[in-house]
């Protein structure tokens, strides 16, 4: 038997749904207002601007229409423009007419289009994903919303349950499809000058995999990624905080959403969206690096002032200092496996900030002179400002000279003959492919050296050029420990004592 419902989606995918319904309750009699011919085994249909017709259909169901008939108002917003008392009378019946066997079926376009009273009655129907979220068949209205809210799923009753990015942080407890819909939701209807992902799976759960392909999405790390890159993560997340509080505050606004409020209004100001940081498996992701847990807590704080906020997926993690706001839980639709499927690659929504450039010599491909502007002899990785500059010698009489370090096979030969190919008139300099040579104190000294320790002293205080590459032991580093165990075993690459960080040394 049909009950009281209200299906919201496309007109095609309405019809479908009616169509089924009918079917399956070939006993009812359907008296339908609504706009042209329709295919459905209706009783009587009734045009809305036919407004005797109507008085004289809804007078009917007032005054008790007998068990079995269906009040079927098809399109709620074009049917209740034509009569402004629709909704009282369609509600009085929607309340009253089931214990007599009478039922109302109303299909609309929007959720919107529902009055709050009326939805009291009924129960709610999507017919699809984009139903659910208010999207066009044809994708035309995707990305349009300013507001970083969107519908998860539906209720026990079939009404969409909204998710808000409101606070400093949330959490959701519900099944990974569940988490899948709400991000998803808001994925589709927020283009990336509102809202960004950095999804962080801390336990192989899976559940970003099939989003992380949207262009909104500035990274993604798993449990796959090496120990490097999870502490690169952290240098370049304390970068964006640093990089949104200058936004800020070069603006003159006194956050970023009031920025944002602005630049809606018309003001001539570059986007910058929201960035949302979803964790899953926190414990098990904080417990390859303890201190990411301090840099959450600072992007929790950011909040509206600088646009970050963090999403806990399943569990939050001990030592938070402030209870997150809990997502409810929601059924996704039907279709959701497909939407996922499809949605994450439609182009259009823009494109994330790339917070994480990729490390140096990540792609395998040589890095060549010839690539460089002159006086230059390599690229410095700078993950906390999210950008490479140039590695130049810069010798001086304060800085006079240099050394190149590492263990055999890492590049130190190769690195002496770069700088000797960039410096060209080499009169001033002494360069020595090895620490035990005689030196000349007058000229600046470049040597190349297994490890510190072989590198004179006078040498190591007046560092100008300080190439550290693969070491044999990392504890002896100039840099640091840490950075020096990250440091890959291809020739080249290692990191810049001055800059202290990584470098790529390009070929001569």
């Amino acid at each position: 038997m049909i009950r009281n419902f209200a299906v919201v989606g496309p007109g095609q995918a309405t019809r479908e749904r009616l169509a089924a319904a009918l079917a399956a309750a070939p006993d009812m009699a359907v008296y339908r207002i609504g706009r042209g011919a329709d295919p459905l085994p209706v009783s009587a249909s009734f045009d809305p601007s036919d407004q005797a017709g109507c008085r004289s259909l809804l007078d009917f169901f007032e005054r008790g229409a007998p068990a079995g008939a269906v009040l079927l108002v098809d399109d709620w917003a074009l049917c209740a423009g034509q009569d402004p008392e629709l909704d009282r009378t369609v509600e009085w019946i929607a309340a009253f007419g089931p214990a007599r066997g009478v039922q109302v079926v109303v299909t609309a376009r929007k959720w919107a289009d529902l009055p709050t009273q009326l939805r009291r009655h009924l129960d709610g129907e999507p017919t699809d994903f984009l139903a659910l979220q208010g999207i066009e068949a044809d994708l035309g209205n995707m990305w349009q919303r300013n507001l970083l809210q969107a519908n998860a799923g539906v209720d026990e009753r079939g009404w969409p349950v909204e998710v808000a990015i409101e606070f400093g942080s949330a959490v959701h407890r519900g099944a990974p499809q569940q988490v899948q819909s709400a991000l998803l939701g808001l994925m589709v209807t927020h283009s990336a000058d509102f809202l960004q992902y950095l999804f962080i799976d801390g336990d192989g759960s899976g559940v970003f995999d099939a989003l992380a392909t949207g262009s909104q999405v500035a990274h993604t790390i798993t449990p796959a990624a090496e120990d490097a890159m999870v502490v690169r993560l952290l240098d370049s997340l304390y970068g964006e905080i640093n990089r949104r509080q200058e936004v800020v505050d070069k603006s003159g606004f006194k956050s970023l959403d009031l920025y944002r409020r602005a630049l809606i209004n018309g003001a001539p100001l570059d986007p910058i969206g929201d960035l949302l940081i979803c964790v899953s498996g926190a414990e098990a992701f904080l417990a390859r690096e303890p201190k990411f847990l301090a840099a959450l807590i600072t992007a929790m704080r950011g909040g509206r002032r600088v646009g970050t906020r963090v999403l806990f997926v399943g569990g939050v993690p001990d030592g938070l200092p402030f209870e997150p706001v809990e997502w409810p839980e929601a059924v996704p639709t039907h279709d959701l496996a497909e939407m996922l499927d499809v949605l994450p690659n439609v182009p259009g929504a823009g494109i994330a900030y790339e917070i994480m450039l990729p490390p140096l010599g990540h792609d395998g491909k040589p890095l060549t002179l010839d690539m460089l502007p002159p006086g230059a002899l390599g690229l410095v990785d700078k993950p906390f400002e999210h950008r490479r500059d140039l590695l130049v010698p810069a010798f001086s009489q304060e800085l006079r000279h240099g050394a190149i370090v590492g263990a055999p096979g890492t590049g130190k030969s190769t690195t002496l003959r770069t700088l000797a190919a960039v410096l060209g008139d080499l009169s001033d300099y002494q360069l020595l492919d090895g620490p035990g040579e005689p030196l000349d104190p007058q000229r600046h000294i470049v040597v190349t050296a297994r490890n510190w320790d072989q590198v004179p002293p006078f040498i190591k205080d007046s560092l100008a050029f300080g190439i550290e590459l693969r070491l044999d032991d990392p504890n002896t580093s100039l840099v640091n420990a840490q950075s020096a165990a990250h440091v890959p075993n291809l020739p080249g690459i290692g990191l810049s004592v001055r800059d202290k960080t990584a470098v790529q040394i390009a070929l001569p």
